[in-house]
C-alpha cells in the first residue's frame, strides 16, 4: 500500500500545492520559511490519532481579509441594533440558510485530497475494502477527502457563547472619542474570525477519481488506516557530558519492544526483582522507615472526614514498563576506541544524529502493519552533519528505504543531499509571493522538458538535454533550488565584478537576499531557461553581446550578428514581431531596438537579460567597463601616452600593444587594448576591485540589471 499523492488547499501559505510520493523515500527541499514545516505539520495532523486543531492563523490570510471585509460590516450594524437574542437570530439568517452557511459567505475550506494506490497480487486490502469507488478493473486506488466544513449549529452556539464579548467591543469602537481604533478594530476581527474558526468540524470522505460521490466517514476509521510517524528536525541527541538523555541507548531498548524473544527473557524480570526485594529486607526497611509517623499523621487528619481512611503503608509493584523504564536507565550506548568504552557524548552530534535516526528506521521498520499504509517521514536528516557525511547518509536513507520497500519524505535544506538524490525523487517547496509557497516536481518537470525537446531537434542534442539537469545537479548547482534571487554570469572576470559590485550602497539591499551565483557561458545559460521557469525564480542573466569584433565601425557593428546562444534564443521567444523576422539570427541593431523597448525583462517579469547596450557598442564585459571610464564607444582611437595615462592615474593593469616602431603617437581603440589583454582579464578586474574603480566602470546595463534584481 502506497500513499501516492497529496493534495492540500488553504492552509497558511499552501493555498494549493500537489506532493507526489516516490514508492519508496522522496526529498522535499527548500529554504527557509518555504513551508516544509507547514507541509509536515498537516500531514502529522491528518494522519496521527490525535485530532487535528485548526485555528484561525491557519487559514491563508487573502482568504480572512476577503471574508472579513463581507461579514464584518453585517455584524456591526446587527449587533449594534439589537438585542442579543435577536442579534444571534438576525446573524444566522444572514449567513446561514437550511443549516448550510451561503456561498458568499463561507471561506474556501482548508482540504487535503489523498490518493492510495494497491497492488492486488501483492497488497491486503482488508482494511481498505469498504472504500472502493473505482470498479474498472484497470484502477488500483483509493481516495479520501480530508476537510474541515462549517456547522451552522455549532455556529449559533459559539456566536451565543461569544455574543456579549464581541458586542462591547464593537460598542466600543463606534464611540467617536475611541483610543486606539485601530487595534481596537483589529481585535474585534479577530474575534469574529476566531468565532468562524470554532464552528469548523473535522470531516473525512470516501471518494472516486475525481473526488467526486464523497461518502462521509469516521474519521478514526479513516486514521486507522494509516501507521505514520516522523522525527521531528529538533531531537535530543548527548552532546555533553552532562547530557543524561542518552537517545541512542534509549532507541535501542525501544527496538526490542516487538521482538518475541525479548518478551520472553524479560517477562518474568518484575517478579524475579519482586523477590531480591523482598529477600534482601529492603521492601520491610521501606514499609518500617518513617510509615509510622506518616500513617498516625494521616490517621490524625482523617478524623476531619469520619476517619474513613484506611491504614497507611507503603508497598513495591513492578509491572513490565517499569521494568524497561529501569532497562532505559541503566543501558548506555558505549564505543570501544582502542580498548577504553567511552559514553554517547564522546562522539559529535552528527555521528549520533545518524545512528539515532538509524534505531528509530529500524524500530519502524519492526512495527509496520502489512494491511496498512506505512509511512515514514524525517525532518532535516542533516542536522549537526558536515557536508560529506550528508552524501553518505543520504545514499545509505535511499538505499535502506528501497531494500526494505518503506515509503517515506525527508525534508531539507542541504545543498548536499538535494544535489546527490536525483531529480527524480526531488520535490521543491518555494515561497513564490507574499504568504504563498509553490511545490514543484523536477521528476514531472525532466518528463515534460524530454517530451517537449524531442519534437524539435536533433537526436545528438536531445541526449544532451536529457541529461543536462542531472549533470547540473551532480557539479553542485542545486543551490540555485534555495536561492532567493539568481546570478546568471559567463566567466571568473563577471563573478569577481559582481560580488564586489554588491557592497555598493545602490545595491546593499540584496545582501539580505540568498543569490545563487552560477557561472554558465552565454553557450548554455539558455539551457537553463526551463528550470528557472519552472522555479519561478527572479534571474538576471550578464552575458555579452559577441558580435563580430572584425566591426570596427558603429554601423559595421549594427549590421553583424550576435553569436550568443541565450541573447538570441530569449530574442527568438518575441510574439510582437514577425515569424519572418525570428528564423534569422537578430542583428545587432534589432538587439538595441529590443533592449530600448525593455523587453529582455521576459518571463512575467522573473528573468532579465543584461548585455551591452548601444552607448558603448561594447561586446564583452571589459569592453564596455573602458567605455565607461572614458565616455567614449569601442572605436574610438586614443594615443600611446593617453593610455599610459589613464593605466597609471586608475591603477589599471592592462596591455597596452607594440608596434614595430614602438611611438607615442601610436593609436588604440578600446578593442584593441582588450584583445592585447585577453590573456591577463583576471589581472583586470582585480586590479578595477583593487583601485576601488568599480563603480567609476559600471557599465549601464549592468547597473539596471543589477538594480532591477533588487527591487
Amino acid at each position: 500500500m502506497l500513499l501516492r499523492k497529496i493534495e492540500i488547499s488553504n492552509y497558511r501559505q499552501l493555498s494549493h500545492i500537489v506532493l507526489d510520493l516516490q514508492s519508496d523515500l522522496t526529498v522535499l527541499a527548500g529554504p527557509n520559511n518555504s513551508g516544509k514545516t507547514t507541509l509536515i505539520s498537516v500531514l502529522k495532523g491528518v494522519f496521527n490519532d490525535k485530532k487535528m486543531n485548526l485555528s484561525y492563523s491557519d487559514i491563508p490570510t487573502h482568504l480572512s481579509v476577503t471574508w472579513l471585509d463581507k461579514v464584518f460590516p453585517a455584524f456591526q450594524s446587527i449587533i449594534l441594533a439589537n438585542s442579543k437574542e435577536t442579534g444571534i437570530a438576525e446573524i444566522i439568517k444572514v449567513i446561514f440558510a437550511d443549516e448550510k452557511i451561503l456561498p458568499e459567505y463561507r471561506i474556501d475550506e482548508f482540504s487535503i485530497r489523498i490518493q492510495v494506490d494497491y497492488i492486488p497480487e501483492i497488497d491486503d486490502i482488508q482494511s481498505f475494502a469498504d472504500y472502493i469507488m473505482d470498479l474498472d478493473e484497470t484502477k488500483h486506488s483509493f481516495y479520501f477527502i480530508y476537510t474541515y466544513e462549517p456547522s451552522a449549529s455549532a455556529f449559533e452556539k459559539a456566536l451565543s457563547e461569544q455574543y456579549d464579548k464581541i458586542k462591547s467591543r464593537f460598542v466600543d469602537i463606534a464611540k467617536p472619542d475611541c483610543t486606539e481604533q485601530k487595534v481596537k478594530i483589529y481585535s474585534v476581527k479577530e474575534s469574529v474570525l476566531k468565532l468562524y474558526c470554532s464552528c469548523l468540524l473535522e470531516k473525512c470522505y470516501f471518494c472516486n477519481s475525481d473526488y467526486q460521490n464523497a461518502n462521509l466517514m469516521e474519521i478514526s476509521d479513516f486514521k486507522k488506516l494509516f501507521y505514520f510517524k516522523n522525527i521531528p528536525a529538533i531531537r535530543e541527541l548527548d552532546d555533553n557530558e552532562n547530557d543524561s538523555t542518552k537517545g541512542i541507548s534509549k532507541r535501542a531498548v525501544s527496538l526490542l519492544k516487538n521482538d518475541e524473544e525479548w518478551m520472553d527473557k524479560t517477562k518474568n524480570l518484575p517478579d524475579l526483582l519482586l523477590g531480591q526485594i523482598v529477600s534482601s529486607g529492603v521492601k520491610t526497611k521501606i514499609q518500617e522507615s518513617s510509615i509510622k509517623s506518616l500513617d498516625e499523621t494521616v490517621q490524625d487528619i482523617s478524623k476531619t472526614s469520619c476517619g474513613h481512611v484506611g491504614k497507611m503503608q507503603l508497598e513495591i509493584d513492578i509491572e513490565e514498563s517499569d521494568v524497561e523504564d529501569f532497562i532505559q536507565k541503566i543501558t548506555c550506548a558505549k564505543y570501544d576506541i582502542d580498548g577504553l568504552l567511552l559514553n554517547e557524548a564522546s562522539q559529535g552530534l552528527g555521528f549520533s544524529n545518524l545512528i539515532y535516526l538509524h534505531l528509530r528506521l529500524e524500530e519502524f521498520y519492526k512495527s509496520i502493519d502489512v494491511k496498512k499504509v506505512n509511512v515514514f517521514f524525517i525532518e532535516e536528516p542533516e542536522a549537526h552533519m558536515h557536508p560529506q557525511m550528508q552524501h553518505v547518509f543520504i545514499r545509505y536513507l535511499k538505499k535502506y528505504y528501497a531494500d526494505k520497500k518503506l515509503q517515506g519524505l525527508i525534508t531539507t535544506h542541504s545543498n548536499e543531499i538535494a544535489r546527490s538524490v536525483g531529480l527524480h525523487s526531488l520535490r521543491v517547496i518555494r515561497q513564490t509571493e507574499k504568504s504563498k509557497s509553490e511545490l514543484f516536481d523536477l521528476s514531472e518537470f525532466k518528463k515534460t522538458l524530454e517530451g517537449k525537446n524531442t519534437e524539435s531537434l536533433d537526436e545528438e542534442t536531445v541526449y544532451l538535454l536529457e541529461n543536462f539537469y542531472d549533470w547540473f545537479f551532480e557539479i553542485g548547482y542545486s543551490e540555485l533550488i534555495f536561492a532567493d534571487k539568481v546570478v546568471l554570469y559567463e566567466g571568473d572576470t563577471e563573478r569577481l565584478y559582481i560580488r564586489r559590485l554588491l557592497n555598493l550602497e545602490s545595491f546593499s539591499s540584496l545582501n539580505d537576499s540568498y543569490i545563487a551565483f552560477i557561472q554558465v557561458g552565454g553557450a548554455y545559460a539558455i539551457n537553463y531557461r526551463d528550470l528557472l521557469e519552472c522555479l519561478k525564480i527572479k534571474t538576471l542573466i550578464i552575458t555579452d553581446l559577441d558580435y563580430n569584433k572584425e566591426a570596427t565601425s558603429f554601423d559595421a557593428a549594427k549590421k553583424s550578428v550576435s553569436t550568443n546562444a541565450t541573447v538570441n534564443g530569449y530574442y527568438k521567444l518575441r510574439t510582437d514581431i514577425g515569424q519572418d523576422k525570428l528564423e534569422k539570427a537578430p542583428s545587432v541593431e534589432d538587439l538595441y531596438q529590443w533592449q530600448s523597448l525593455n523587453p529582455e525583462i521576459v518571463f512575467n517579469g522573473l528573468i532579465y537579460i543584461a548585455f551591452q547596450d548601444e552607448s558603448s557598442t561594447a561586446r564583452t564585459l571589459e569592453e564596455a567597463m573602458l567605455a565607461k571610464l572614458m565616455d567614449s564607444d569601442v572605436f574610438r582611437l586614443f594615443k600611446r601616452s593617453e593610455w599610459k595615462k589613464i593605466k597609471k592615474e586608475n591603477k589599471l593593469s592592462f596591455v597596452i600593444p607594440r608596434n614595430k616602431d614602438n611611438e607615442e603617437d601610436s593609436e588604440f581603440s578600446i578593442r584593441r587594448i582588450v584583445e592585447s589583454t585577453s590573456g591577463t582579464k583576471t589581472d583586470f578586474m582585480y586590479s578595477v576591485i583593487l583601485s576601488e574603480n568599480e563603480e567609476k566602470m559600471l557599465p549601464e546595463y549592468i547597473k539596471k540589471g543589477l538594480l532591477w534584481l533588487a527591487k
